[in-house]
């Protein structure tokens, strides 16, 4: 199956059918992330198939991004001793799901890749220290944990990646 990242688009994406097995999550795509989007509040992506002769073209993922920003002293020490004491610019990935029937199948590294390489095209116009997510439980910890991400003093579900890191890394 041949997937690709498209900005979510209401005619074109099928909210309805999808199920990540997480109520929220499940229920932001559906009723709320339209709204933020038009709202300039978060953007959501989703993943679908490349060449899709249906109507509404089937959902098998979808993560949103989102600006902001944290405290130096939410940082570990070894990282906010290099920076300034004002609030540090981020980019926040803040729901990253993949639909329960196609789970092991590498759509959320490949959701996840797609944020990064989008949160770098930013970075390269505008100030942005590192990623930022809010992990839903242990299970999404580990996932992004996998990848490189590290906790924030004051969570432990709330991770980071420096830009530089995924500049390496990509």
């Amino acid at each position: 199956m041949d997937l690709i990242i498209e900005q979510l688009n209401t005619t074109l994406h099928d909210r309805k059918s999808f199920d990540c097995g997480v109520d929220e999550l499940n229920l932001f795509l559906k009723q709320h992330a339209n709204q933020n989007q038009s709202k300039n509040m978060s953007k959501t992506y989703v993943a679908v198939v490349a060449i899709s002769a249906d109507d509404h073209k089937k959902i098998y993922g979808y993560y949103t991004l989102s600006a902001g920003h944290l405290e130096c002293e939410q940082l570990p020490e070894s990282v906010k001793a290099k920076l300034p004491k004002y609030p540090i610019p981020i980019a926040r990935i803040g729901r990253l799901a993949v639909d329960k029937d196609y789970k092991g199948q590498g759509i959320g590294g490949f959701l996840l890749h797609d944020a990064l390489t989008n949160v770098l095209s930013i970075a390269d116009k505008i100030g942005v220290f590192a990623v930022v997510v809010d992990a839903k439980n242990d299970d999404a910890k580990s996932f992004y944990g996998n990848y490189g991400f590290t906790e924030l003093q004051d969570s432990e579900l709330t991770l980071f990646l420096p830009i530089n890191t995924i500049k390496s890394a990509l």
